[in-house]
């Protein structure tokens, strides 16, 4: 019909959807890029200028971990000594021929280790033992000593993202017990 204005679906219009978030963290060799998507699954994925990809899965029981496309099995420590906080909390890697250990240090502290030698130290925040948070290690911060290589810094990255820096006390576990009940 002449003068009758035209009809547009809403249907038509192509809307941006954006799933993943970024967040830019910084290292001995530059920004690393840690992409993170919290659905459908909780995925992270860490890269960097000459660093290879690593994604994670993130989670403090459970995480998964693989290395340009290869996965690499992680392990908790197993250690007979009773010690909850701290053993239980210890996560192992195992890439290249190169041992990697997550050992927690306190509640919001971490140190990475390369074959039993320290490479970094990891600092969360108590925000990360909450059990809203989907992605543990997040929000923590690492200091990298001399020595490092391209690939630590990207496993490295990668296993504090994915398992978190530190391991929660009886009092944050504690106040923390009735949250993941309701869930």
């Amino acid at each position: 019909m002449p003068g009758a204005e035209p009809t547009v679906s809403v249907f038509t219009k192509r809307r941006k959807v954006r799933l993943s978030k970024h967040r830019m963290v910084d290292s001995p060799f530059g920004p690393i890029r840690i992409s993170h998507d919290s659905w459908p699954s909780v995925i992270a994925l860490v890269q960097g200028e000459g660093m290879p990809a690593v994604t994670v899965l993130p989670d403090r029981d459970h995480g998964a971990m693989s290395v340009d496309g290869r996965r690499v099995t992680t392990s908790r420590r197993t250690d007979r000594r009773w010690d909850p906080r701290r053993a239980a909390r210890t996560r192992n890697a195992l890439v290249g021929g190169r041992g990697y250990e997550l050992r927690p240090t306190g509640l919001c502290r971490a140190r990475l280790l390369r074959d039993g030698t320290p490479i970094a130290e990891a600092r969360g925040t108590l925000l990360s033992y909450s059990p809203f948070q989907q992605i543990p290690g997040i929000d923590a911060r690492l200091t990298w000593s001399h020595g490092v290589d391209p690939t630590d810094v990207a496993i490295g990255q990668a296993m504090v993202v994915a398992f978190g820096a530190g391991a929660p006390g009886a009092l944050t576990t504690l106040a923390f017990c009735w949250l993941d009940w309701i869930n």
